[in-house]
């Protein structure tokens, strides 16, 4: 589905600061669950590609995402629309270990023809994201994709100490916005020390999403930074409350 867009999703949960990175998953809940994200970044040595060539990979690279999505094991995806770009997109795999989910990734077309390199962490994420959309098109294979953009936050350590009372509102601010609806998803990072949790928006304006996690109290006490994204995803890929 790295064509495909998101509507309205629950926020499952908040995420602090200093989040050990683990060998192994947090136990599954009936609100979320652990997925293995690969973020497709621009290989250093990628090239300018004739038409007929560029038509080549972009069309094994989509049946690849199809295959995945068809075996069950990719839930969602979508090219990332960044200036300058840096990250080309993203598969949320459910396979059992980040190594599976890296093996997957590794064998895209657009990565064995050094067009990316992968990027694979651990999060948590809304239990049942890609349902919805099978069950639509798997009952309608004509239902609409419905693209859309939704900003896409990764918040980052700062290095600095942690301070249980801000960390504590800024679990607070955004269990707030996810109740608002402001909020597809949001849950915490492994496999990145810099990471702290990955934020998606449901299809707000840019200026908007800004706004909002800069009013984040531990991105206002330099605790986090934020590194901002455009995703492009499908509708109905993430569940609604």
């Amino acid at each position: 589905m790295v064509s495909r867009r998101a509507a309205l999703v629950p926020f499952v949960l908040c995420f602090g600061l200093g989040i050990p990175a683990a060998s192994q998953p947090a136990p599954e809940s009936h609100a979320s669950r652990t997925y293995h994200i690969v973020f497709l970044k621009r290989h250093p040595a990628r090239k300018p590609l004739g038409t007929e060539e560029a038509n080549r990979i972009q069309s094994a690279h989509m049946a690849n995402i199809h295959a995945m999505a068809g075996s069950g094991v990719l839930v969602a995806a979508g090219p990332f629309d960044d200036t300058p770009p840096v990250i080309s997109g993203v598969f949320f795999f459910t396979t059992p270990t980040m190594e599976e989910a890296r093996k997957l990734a590794e064998a895209d077309p657009t990565v064995t023809e050094r067009r990316n390199t992968v990027e694979v962490l651990s999060w948590r994420g809304p239990a049942g994201i890609g349902d919805e959309y099978r069950r639509l098109h798997k009952e309608n294979p004509d239902t609409p994709e419905g693209m859309g953009v939704h900003p896409f936050l990764i918040l980052r350590r700062a290095g600095k100490e942690r301070d249980s009372t801000l960390m504590a509102k800024h679990s607070a601010y955004w269990a707030a916005l996810g109740s608002r609806g402001k909020l597809v998803a949001a849950g915490a990072v492994e496999g990145d020390p810099t990471a702290a949790g990955i934020l998606i928006f449901d299809r707000i304006p840019d200026a908007e999403a800004a706004s909002l996690a800069a009013s984040d109290p531990a991105v206002r006490a330099g605790l986090l930074i934020v590194e901002a994204h455009r995703w492009w995803c499908a509708a109905n890929v993430f569940p609604r409350r």
